[in-house]
């Protein structure tokens, strides 16, 4: 039995240490977004993106899926996609960078604070995704339509 009370103990103390870092930045990006401090950082971000061949509307997105995580990425994305905001071809570029480096400031803090050496975190997944939507976005004719 103390096995048991023991594994719990230590999942409570992981689950508080995450919640003590997560709760607060969530705070902080909800205020950040209220303020219009994400579209400013928004359009600060926007230019390592435009290789990509994303515009500013097309970079929202990413940034959102960057700062928030996929969940509000994608939401962000669908609907923007919906509302003609965004192309086809923008989607699947936004897609492809969101599926490799989502979230990176929330699972940074996390694992930097579990002891991951910050650069070890970021470059490689930074990198990674930078690439993919790269060839994505060569590979992808510019004539692509909602259908596909």
């Amino acid at each position: 039995m103390s096995v048991l009370w023991d594994g719990f103990l230590q999942g409570a103390k992981g689950v508080w240490t995450i919640a003590i870092i997560v709760i607060p930045l969530m705070i902080v990006l909800e205020i950040a977004q209220s303020n219009g401090l994400l579209h400013r950082l928004n359009r600060f971000m926007t230019k390592p993106f435009k290789i990509l061949g994303l515009s500013e509307e097309g970079a929202f997105p990413l940034v959102v899926a960057i700062v928030f995580g996929i969940t509000y990425g994608s939401g962000v994305i669908l609907n923007h996609a919906r509302t003609g905001k965004v192309t086809p071809k923008e989607a699947r570029v936004v897609g492809t960078f969101m599926a490799v480096a989502h979230a990176l400031i929330e699972d940074t803090i996390i694992f930097w604070v579990l002891g991951v050496p910050l650069l070890l975190l970021l470059v490689p997944r930074i990198a990674l995704a930078y690439v993919m939507a790269y060839i994505v976005h060569r590979a992808t004719p510019e004539e692509l339509t909602a259908g596909e």
